[in-house]
């Protein structure tokens, strides 16, 4: 019996080729689609879940004291940890860590010569000890609770010691040059997972912090990636430590300086928070996991929601089949047997051709995403148990419906023939799973229409300064490269390519940036409670980016702070009223008193994700670390030609790299334009199976009502009519999903609008567009088996 149900569902099969394939196409779409999002689903969760004690791992953040909320990238001031340590013995560990970006890296020969040298965009530390004591980051060999106790000591990974030596196992006990120290290898680390936040390298010993020039006293200036990191003992609630944390400000932080309090935030949460960030500065937000979710459950929805109409639209041509079974004896349980394992087989061959799909399409997907997803992910149990109860649930669901709608066909109806003139159930849940269908469809156009225009918007909006043909380039911090900068500035000036340079701390938009507070007047008691962005830079810096004042001057030069440009916000942010009001006003930052003798315009010195925050520029030459060149048009291969050879002319122990600042700027929405791919993706996909669900549709209503189209076309009807016959369904259908989609998308659309500060409006064009495109998309799709029913022979709809 068994045999018998095999080879008819095989002979089925290979009598409706074209309704078989479409199938198994709509079904491996699903499928594959489905399991690609649950693969990155699980890689972006996974961030970090490796470590022992990752439940009870947390990063000490600031929040503001006014808005109650986290601030300025997490970043921890130098003495927090072991005040820490020292006041709250209870906790089991706590460490410091800060990651820096852009190092340079040398290596030295046995006479001090220049072998290799590097420039590491991410990858170099300074970390105390105990920071091995948190996190389970195995050494291949030795201690770490040891190895970067001393000075200038570190521990390398493999990966790093293998570029920098040749050989890892010969690391130990080698010497590398950073920050223009030597740096003593004492061990070498494992490879970090690609599922880690912190993508270490070079782990240098902490105390080596301090040839940063860094005041380990100082609780006000901070850091963006210097973090704070404790480990709670078992059973210790986060709270507990919370409510402790205004006694701890209050003890360690001057009245002046307290405008913020402490709060913990869990390890698992740094990969998802695009506020504080993460090492990495790639963050993956759970709105967007709780999309993807949503996207990956409507494309495996509407792919069964296709199969349903396919098999249904082919019930009539095996009706027959149906009825002289039930005369011959089966029962609704046998014939349901039948269907079900039908599905399933059907199921288990797309699902097999989705795994296939999988593996090929995870190169793609890695580089797409810029992940490192490996292939052994998909031997995972979890992976496995997925896939079972994937195949076990769409055999039910796509199979549910068809198995009943086929048992059901009465044999003597169906002997005589009557089945076709009896309307059959399900006609109107058909049409219910159609507007389904290409409503999800719908959603997704909308949807990544905004986030395309979004992205466009981002390209093209005024950042407040000009972005053109400006190339940093990053110098040494000794005094010895300082003492150089005029020089390298006459030499880059007499090149014809070269407008104007200018030297800064920073470039006018980054991620890299300098908080401190700020003080009204030349004493204390004016307390602002505000944390302002530092931008030490020279005067020409003005003129590269084009900067406009709203009132006074610029500073006049000096090696040090002496007079303050600030932005208009920050005039807003102290109700100082106008800018001209402003100028001339006293105030005091880190410290060092001066006057307001500029008001600079609001200019966008982060992603246009942010609002723009206060803003104080000065002069003070000890903090410049970056080149500004603004390059005349048609100029740029030679300038850069000349640029390179004046920095292997003055700073031979520096690695060149040059960025340009508009493509720096380009790589602040990385995520945006992930996303945007990804939606223009799966929405090709929901097209994709929409449209052969509806081409399903055509097909059952073209055989159903072929005499009464053969007795139109008898009775002279033009094959215009019958087209229109034909369509009009359709079109009503996908009208409808219009006006159920619009304002679903428009919800989802505003939603995740609401992250940016500077954003688009949802404008009608959205909709207009993916209505009309719609309608071409099904008109492509349903074309073939309308016209083909049109131009069918009435007399062989007829003869029987």
């Amino acid at each position: 019996m068994l045999s018998n149900y095999f080879k008819t569902a095989f002979r089925n099969l290979l009598r409706n080729r074209g309704h078989f394939f479409i199938n198994i196409a709509g079904l491996m779409a699903g499928f594959s689609a489905f399991m690609l999002i649950f693969l990155v689903i699980t890689y972006e969760q996974s961030f970090d879940g490796f470590h022992k004690n990752k439940d009870r791992i947390y990063r000490v953040i600031r929040i503001n004291k006014q808005t109650g909320e986290k601030t300025n990238a997490g970043g921890a001031s130098f003495p927090l940890a072991g005040t820490l340590r020292n006041d709250y013995p209870q906790l089991e560990h706590t460490a410091a860590i800060y990651g820096d970006r852009d190092v340079q890296v040398v290596i030295p020969g046995p006479s001090g010569e220049i072998l290799k040298k590097f420039k590491e965009p991410e990858g170099i530390f300074l970390a105390e000890s105990r920071f091995f004591d948190l996190f389970d980051f195995p050494m291949i060999g030795g201690n770490p609770a040891n190895a970067i106790t001393e000075p200038n000591t570190a521990l390398i990974t493999k990966e790093f010691a293998t570029k920098y030596f040749g050989d890892w196992k010969n690391a130990t006990g080698k010497i590398i040059k950073v920050y223009d120290q030597p740096i003593r290898i004492t061990g070498v680390l494992y490879n970090p997972p690609p599922n880690t936040d912190f993508p270490l390298g070079v782990v240098i010993s902490y105390p080596t912090i301090l040839t940063l020039g860094v005041d380990m006293n100082d609780w006000v200036e901070f850091w963006n990636d210097h973090y704070c990191f404790t480990l709670l003992p078992p059973g210790y609630a986060p709270q507990q430590l919370n409510a402790q944390f205004p006694v701890l400000i209050s003890k360690h932080i001057p009245s002046e300086n307290a405008d913020y309090n402490l709060g913990l935030q869990p390890l698992n949460e740094l990969h998802f928070d695009q506020q504080t960030r993460n090492f990495h500065h790639r963050t993956f937000s759970k709105a967007l996991i709780t999309v993807l979710r949503l996207i990956a459950i409507f494309l495996l929805g509407i792919a069964c929601v296709n199969f349903i109409n396919l098999s249904t639209a082919s019930a009539i041509s095996r009706a027959r089949e149906v009825g002289i079974r039930k005369v011959l004896g089966s029962n609704r349980r046998q014939l349901l047997l039948q269907f079900f394992g039908e599905t399933g087989l059907l199921c288990l061959m797309a699902m097999i051709g989705a795994v296939i799909v999988a593996f090929a399409c995870l190169p793609f997907l890695n580089a797409l995403l810029d992940v490192k997803m490996s292939f052994s992910i998909l031997n995972k149990l979890a992976v496995a148990g997925f896939l079972l109860a994937a195949l076990v649930m769409v055999t039910l669901l796509a199979g549910f419906y068809p198995a009943i709608v086929l048992s059901g066909f009465s044999p003597v109806n169906v002997l005589k023939n009557k089945i076709g003139a009896t309307p059959i159930k399900g006609v109107t849940l058909r049409r219910v799973l159609v507007v389904l269908q290409f409503g999800i469809a719908q959603v997704l156009i909308i949807v990544t229409l905004v986030v395309i225009a979004q992205l466009n918007y981002f390209t093209n909006a005024n950042m407040g300064f000009s972005k053109e043909a400006i190339v940093t380039v990053g110098f040494p911090q000794d005094s010895i490269s300082q003492s150089r900068l005029a020089f390298v500035r006459q030499q880059l000036l007499q090149q014809p390519g070269i407008v104007n340079v200018s030297f800064s701390a920073f470039a006018t938009a980054g991620y890299s940036s300098w908080a401190t507070d700020l003080q009204l007047g030349n004493n204390n008691s004016l307390r602002t409670d505000l944390i302002v962005n530092m931008k030490p830079a020279d005067t020409a810096y003005f003129s590269i980016y084009q900067l406009h004042l709203a009132a006074g001057r610029i500073y006049t030069p000096s090696d040090t702070m002496r007079e303050f440009v600030v932005n208009e916000t920050l005039l807003k942010k102290l109700a100082l009223g106008s800018p001209e009001e402003a100028i001339g006003k006293p105030v005091k930052v880190m410290g060092k008193p001066g006057p307001i003798v500029g008001v600079v315009k609001d200019y966008h010195t982060n992603s246009l994700r942010d609002p723009i925050g206060p803003v104080v520029m000065t002069t003070l030459n000890n903090t410049y670390r970056m080149a500004n060149i603004k390059i005349a048009p048609g100029k740029v291969k030679a300038s850069l030609a000349a640029i390179e050879n004046t920095w292997s002319e003055v700073y031979p122990d520096y690695a060149f790299e040059f960025n340009f600042i508009d493509q720096t700027i380009s790589s602040y929405y990385k995520q945006e334009k992930v996303l945007s791919r990804l939606y223009k993706i799966f929405a090709g996909i929901s097209i994709f199976i929409s449209c052969l669900g509806l081409y399903g549709l055509v097909s059952f209503v073209a055989h159903r009502r072929k005499k009464e189209i053969g007795i139109r076309k008898v009775l002279g009807a033009p094959i215009r009519s019958i087209l229109f016959l034909l369509s009009r369904e359709f079109m009503f259908l996908i009208i409808i999903a219009f006006l159920i989609a619009s304002p679903v998308a428009w919800y989802f659309a505003q939603e995740w609008l609401q992250q940016y500060s500077f954003r688009i409006e949802v404008g009608s064009g959205f909709f207009l567009s993916t209505f009309l495109s719609s309608i071409l998309i099904a008109w492509l799709s349903v074309g073939h088996a309308t016209i083909k029913a049109a131009l069918a022979n009435p007399v062989k709809n007829l003869e029987y």
